[in-house]
């Protein structure tokens, strides 16, 4: 495997090796794969007169698979007491994300009560997510990748309110 810039490069099993056919669009988020990029809104123009084929786009298929990229544990009572706005900033984070990369999703978020854990389709967003909430709202992150750099776990946690 080449490396470049000190990180392996890797086959995502969820993306195809050699792209895919022009023009896909995934018949679960309606995001459009054309040119070889998925986008959220495509032209009109961008779709007629090519052979549409329906597909699950990577970020569908692995919320219907429940396999993330990526997890964030968020911890504390700083949380307890701040966790709407909080997760106001991971949702908007989210919707942010999805303009540049629709594949770019949370999967799923968890309220444990004392934690919440927010599992995301792809390990640069988790670790993106975890990068704004410690900017706004400071606390403690810590970010553990795997060794292959497929997946990150990234801890958060603020004890003072």
């Amino acid at each position: 495997m080449p490396i470049r810039k000190n990180v392996a490069v890797r086959h995502d099993p969820y993306l195809p090796w050699e792209g895919m056919q022009e023009v896909a669009v995934c018949k679960r988020c309606g995001a459009v794969y054309h040119h070889k990029r998925w986008t959220m809104e495509g032209p009109p123009s961008v779709l007629q007169g090519h052979t549409i084929r329906p597909v699950l786009c990577p970020a569908c298929r692995r919320i219907h698979d429940h396999f993330p990229g990526g997890i964030i544990t968020l911890r504390g009572r700083f949380l307890n007491t701040h966790k709407d706005q909080i997760l106001h900033l991971v949702k908007n984070e989210e919707a942010r994300a999805k303009e540049n990369n629709p594949l770019e999703r949370i999967i799923s978020i968890k309220d444990g009560g004392n934690h919440i854990e927010i599992h995301t389709t792809n390990e640069r967003f988790a670790q993106r997510i975890g990068k704004e909430i410690q900017r706004a709202y400071k606390g403690d992150a810590t970010y553990h990748w795997s060794l292959n750099n497929h997946f990150i776990r990234v801890e958060w946690q603020r004890e003072e309110d």
